[in-house]
């Protein structure tokens, strides 16, 4: 099941007791994914939502609302034979009603929803059911122990997206905005702030999820900069042992380890017996064992001594 299904699923189960902010998040659904349509004098209120559930929690708060007798009426979608649902209000006198008691327009007028957004929420309740509304009318979450995370709300108007981030910044959450073929949205990408959206609208499964979701990843990137930082340290360990074991043989050749200062050729000795030994590792062998700095001053010695005698490091 996509995640965010799931996470809409756990929403439209969440029972809001306060009726200022049921109100709120009716709001929402009804800016969001609203649309009036008029024929003949008579006047219907559509609200298209994604998935049954959703339509359900959404019938709820409009009967608390005081509508009669909302219809659910199920239809596919134009895209892919996709599902959706539409929850309806009829009757002029019922829209009218309903939208007035949202503060979506005001009395006498034409019906049309309004964005003009005379009043905001006051209450951060009410602003947290607003949000959870939103979320629930056109968002969708995307996250990825790999490809990262993606939440993003979908916006008819410039209007609606400029009204979420305001009651976002109520929260310390920066939503960014975007437009795309005439289209506005919010997103947030930070996993941070999805995690403090997600504790906003009361969405607690999927914040545990989420939090184990980034714990797996850091111990995964922990893990793997520990691999990266072994194997390189592994490969210098290699690579400086190499050049190590030819100077040994070409000074060998030359003139015999054996004229050699004792100290330096007990690290030749060892540096042949054991040519992938670190130098620590080495220094344990010496006896009386040696320090890690004692064992490369030998062999810094090894070099000079091959260099006084005219043999570099690395050539014949």
């Amino acid at each position: 099941m996509p995640f965010t299904r799931e996470v809409k699923q756990e929403l439209s189960r969440y029972e809001e007791k306060r009726s200022c902010c049921r109100s709120w998040e009716l709001a929402a659904f009804l800016i969001l994914r609203g649309y009036l349509s008029i024929r003949e004098n008579s006047q219907t209120l559509i609200i298209q939502v994604d998935y049954i559930n959703i339509a359900r929690h959404l019938f709820s708060l409009l009967k608390t609302a005081g509508i009669q007798s909302p219809d659910v009426i199920r239809q596919l979608g134009r895209r892919l034979g996709k599902k959706c649902y539409l929850v309806q209000v009829a009757g002029a006198d019922q829209v009218e009603a309903l939208l007035v008691c949202l503060n979506l327009k005001e009395s006498g007028q034409t019906n049309h929803l309004s964005r003009e957004f005379r009043l905001t929420p006051r209450k951060q309740c009410c602003r947290r059911a607003f949000v959870r509304g939103a979320f629930l009318a056109s968002g969708s979450l995307s996250v990825s122990g790999r490809s990262g995370y993606h939440l993003e709300i979908g916006c008819s108007y410039q209007e609606d997206a400029a009204f979420l981030q305001k009651c976002l910044h109520f929260f310390s959450i920066k939503a960014f905005y975007r437009q795309h073929h005439g289209n506005s949205s919010i997103y947030l990408k930070d996993a941070e702030a999805i995690a403090d959206f997600l504790r906003i609208i009361s969405a607690g499964n999927a914040l545990l999820y989420l939090e184990n979701l980034r714990v797996v990843k850091s111990m995964r990137n922990q893990v793997n900069r520990q691999v990266n930082c072994d194997t390189a340290n592994l490969q210098k360990i290699v690579n400086s042992a190499q050049q190590q074991l030819a100077l040994i043989e070409r000074l060998d050749d030359q003139v015999g380890l054996h004229s050699l200062p004792p100290a330096v050729r007990e690290a030749a000795r060892l540096r042949r017996r054991f040519p992938e030994a670190s130098l620590k590792e080495l220094g344990s062998m010496f006896n009386p064992p040696v320090s890690k700095s004692g064992v490369n001053h030998r062999f810094r010695q090894l070099v000079k001594i091959a260099e006084a005698g005219g043999i570099k490091e690395g050539k014949s």
